[in-house]
């Protein structure tokens, strides 16, 4: 029988934190699905993933999104679930995830104030920046979401193929976030709590290498610059000043 779901996990040197990312999907999930690891690791991490029953696919080029692409490839499920290898999406809110998507086209599990209240220190001011100036940037082209990059999400395979999805990169959940506006595609949210990252935070590609922002932001740039979407500029304006108070929370944590 084909499995219903497809869990796909892009990781890259994850061997702190793979097999919690594995053994934290709930059983009744597990039963219906696939768990696919698409690897370029020089670590342990895809002999630890395939003893615990995953379908391992080496690629031999890095790359996010050329990882979640390959494993759409591969997967058989009429459902994908995308997960970060590195423990901070935690796989118990699949459930939650999955009864959102029986009415939006995506839905993606975030981070919010609430999740923050007691976690990590270092983490917290991170993502108050992280949801000042990347969330206002993606409200302006009507993504309004406080944690737009979220990796945690699940979309119909149907949708996945509408999107027509091109980049390799981390810049590929960016890509996804504007073309769903584009094609009027319905958004939800799942809070999720803020968990500590395998290997620590400093082992976050998007923390230690600034340059991997600008494809980020090109994309949205040049979503601005499309003559429809500046139409519609105008009408986003007050829903902005509603946006800023939402993030300023996020400076009250």
């Amino acid at each position: 029988m084909e499995p219903k779901y497809s869990i796909i996990i892009p990781t890259r040197n994850e061997e702190e934190a793979i097999a919690k990312v594995i053994c934290s999907i709930p059983e009744e999930i597990e039963k219906e699905s696939e768990i696919i690891v698409v690897d370029s690791s020089n670590d342990y991490t895809p002999v630890i993933a395939e003893r615990l029953g995953a379908k391992v696919i080496k690629i031999g080029r890095k790359g996010k999104g050329r990882a979640m692409k390959r494993g759409v490839k591969e997967s058989k499920g009429k459902v994908l679930i995308f997960l970060d290898g590195d423990g901070t999406d935690p796989p118990q809110y699949i459930p939650k995830l999955l009864k959102k998507l029986k009415k939006a086209n995506l839905v993606l599990g975030c981070r919010s104030p609430e999740n923050f209240k007691g976690g990590e220190r270092n983490i917290r001011i991170l993502f108050k920046f992280y949801a000042f100036f990347v969330g206002l940037v993606f409200a302006v082209i009507g993504f309004n979401v406080l944690d737009p990059l979220a990796g945690f999400r699940a979309i119909r395979k149907e949708d996945w193929y509408a999107l027509d999805l091109k980049s390799n990169e981390f810049e590929i959940e960016a890509e996804m976030n504007v073309k769903c506006i584009n094609k009027g595609f319905k958004i939800s949210v799942v809070p999720i709590p803020c968990l500590k990252r395998g290997g620590g935070l400093l082992k976050s590609k998007l923390v230690t290498n600034p340059k991997q922002w600008l494809p980020i932001l090109n994309i949205v740039i040049k979503h601005i610059r499309d003559e429809k979407v500046r139409k519609k500029l105008e009408e986003l304006k007050s829903g902005l000043e509603t946006k800023k108070k939402m993030v300023a929370s996020y400076f009250k944590i």
